[in-house]
C-alpha cells in the first residue's frame, strides 16, 4: 500500500474494484497507479493536481512544480497514466497570484452580467415549470447551484419577485403585443370554470393568430378570477376589458370559440364578436345525451365508476391490485375515473426573447 501520510491522499482514494487505480475526489477521474503495493507511486497524483487542480496543488506545494520532492527528476506526463475515458490536458506552469486565488473564491456581484444570466434562467424555470417562488430558499436547490456554479449566489425571494419576475413578464408582454399587432386578425378561445379547491371561478382568454411568415402562434392573454354573477353582460364586459388590455380592437377579432353554455353564448353576442361553439364540447354533449337512452350501457358505466371509486379511496385495495398485476406480469396501471368533459390546460407563450 502507498504511504497514506502524504497530503496527496486528501484528494485521492484507491479504486474499490481494482487497487491498481485511484480516483480523484475532485473530478472523479480514474488514474493508473503504475502497479500495486510497493510498485505503486504517487508522482502521477501530483502531476494530476498540478495540471487539473492548481488551487489544491498550491495548498500542498505552494505552487506548481515539475520536479519530485528532493530531486531534479522530471515527472512523467499525466497522459501516460490517465484513463482513456478522458483526454489529458497540458500541465499549466503559471502560478496563481494571491489576488487571483482570492478572486476564485469570491461570489459574483448580484448585478454582475454572469449573475444576471442565472437570475433570469431561474426566473424562467419558476414561470415555465410553475415552481413556487420559495424555491430560491430551499436547501437542496442552493446546494445544487453552489456545486454547479460555485461563484454564483442565488438572490433572495424578494429580489426575484420585485425585479427578475416582473422584468421577464414585461418582456413577454411586449413581445406578444408586437406579434399580435403584426397579425391581420386574431381568433380567441374562452371559457369559464370553477376551481375545485377554492370554488372560485376563472375566465380564460387565449389568442391565436398567423404570423407574417405564416406560422401559427398563440398566447394565453388572461386567466383571471371572475367574481359576481355569470351573466351575459358581465361576460361581455370582461371580454372587452381583456381585449383592450392587449390593444386588440373589435374588428381585429375574427371569431370567439366557446362552449355551449347559454350565458357564454349570450356574452359573446352582447360583446358583438362573431361566435362559434367548440366542436369537441358539442360532440361530448351528443355522446352524453345518447348514452342516457342505453340503460344497459349506463348500468355498466355506473358499475365501472363504483369500482374505480373504491380503488381510488382505498390504499389497501390499490396495494392488492398492484400485487395481482405484478403476479400476472401485467403493466402496473392505476384506474382512472372518467369525466364528462375533457379540457386541455392553456399553453403558456414561451418565446421570451
Amino acid at each position: 500500500m502507498a504511504n497514506k501520510r502524504s497530503p496527496l491522499w486528501n484528494y485521492f482514494e484507491i479504486e474499490k474494484d481494482d487497487a491498481k487505480y485511484v480516483v480523484c475526489l475532485i473530478c472523479k477521474l480514474k488514474l493508473s497507479r503504475g502497479g500495486e503495493g510497493k510498485k505503486a507511486g504517487t508522482s502521477f497524483m501530483k502531476n494530476h493536481l498540478q495540471s487539473k487542480h492548481p488551487d489544491e496543488f498550491s495548498e500542498i506545494y505552494g505552487g506548481p512544480s515539475s520536479t519530485s520532492c528532493g530531486g531534479s527528476r522530471t515527472f512523467p506526463s499525466t497522459s501516460s497514466f490517465a484513463s482513456t475515458s478522458a483526454p489529458a490536458q497540458p500541465a499549466s506552469h503559471k502560478q496563481l497570484t494571491l489576488a487571483e486565488t482570492v478572486e476564485r473564491k469570491q461570489y459574483w456581484g448580484i448585478n454582475d452580467s454572469k449573475s444576471k444570466e442565472y437570475h433570469y434562467l431561474i426566473g424562467e424555470m419558476i414561470a415555465l415549470d410553475n415552481e413556487p417562488l420559495s424555491m430560491v430558499d430551499r436547501v437542496g436547490f442552493n446546494r445544487l447551484m453552489h456545486k454547479a456554479v460555485p461563484r454564483y449566489k442565488i438572490p433572495s425571494r424578494t429580489f426575484m419577485t420585485e425585479k427578475i419576475i416582473p422584468d421577464i413578464y414585461d418582456r413577454i408582454n411586449k413581445k406578444i403585443m408586437e406579434n399580435i399587432s403584426k397579425a391581420a386578425v386574431v381568433s380567441v378561445t374562452s371559457d369559464i370554470w370553477t376551481c375545485d379547491h377554492n370554488n372560485e371561478s376563472f375566465l380564460s382568454f387565449t389568442a391565436h393568430w398567423i404570423s407574417p411568415d405564416f406560422k401559427l402562434e398563440h398566447g394565453v392573454l388572461a386567466i383571471k378570477p371572475f367574481s359576481g354573477s355569470h351573466t351575459g353582460e358581465n361576460i361581455a364586459n370582461e371580454l372587452h376589458v381583456i381585449a383592450a388590455r392587449w390593444n386588440i380592437p373589435l374588428n381585429k377579432i375574427h371569431i370567439v370559440v366557446h362552449d355551449s353554455g347559454a350565458n357564454m353564448v349570450k356574452g359573446v353576442r352582447v360583446a358583438e364578436y362573431d361566435s362559434a361553439r367548440c366542436f369537441i364540447h358539442s360532440l361530448q354533449r351528443v355522446i352524453t345525451e345518447s348514452l342516457k337512452y342505453q340503460p344497459d350501457l349506463m348500468e355498466m358505466l355506473a358499475a365501472s365508476r363504483r369500482i374505480v371509486t373504491h380503488f381510488n379511496h382505498s390504499g389497501l385495495a390499490q396495494e392488492k391490485l398492484k400485487a395481482i398485476q405484478k403476479e400476472l406480469n401485467l403493466p402496473e396501471h392505476q384506474l382512472v375515473q372518467d369525466v364528462s368533459t375533457v379540457g386541455t390546460p392553456p399553453t403558456i407563450y414561451r418565446s421570451v426573447y
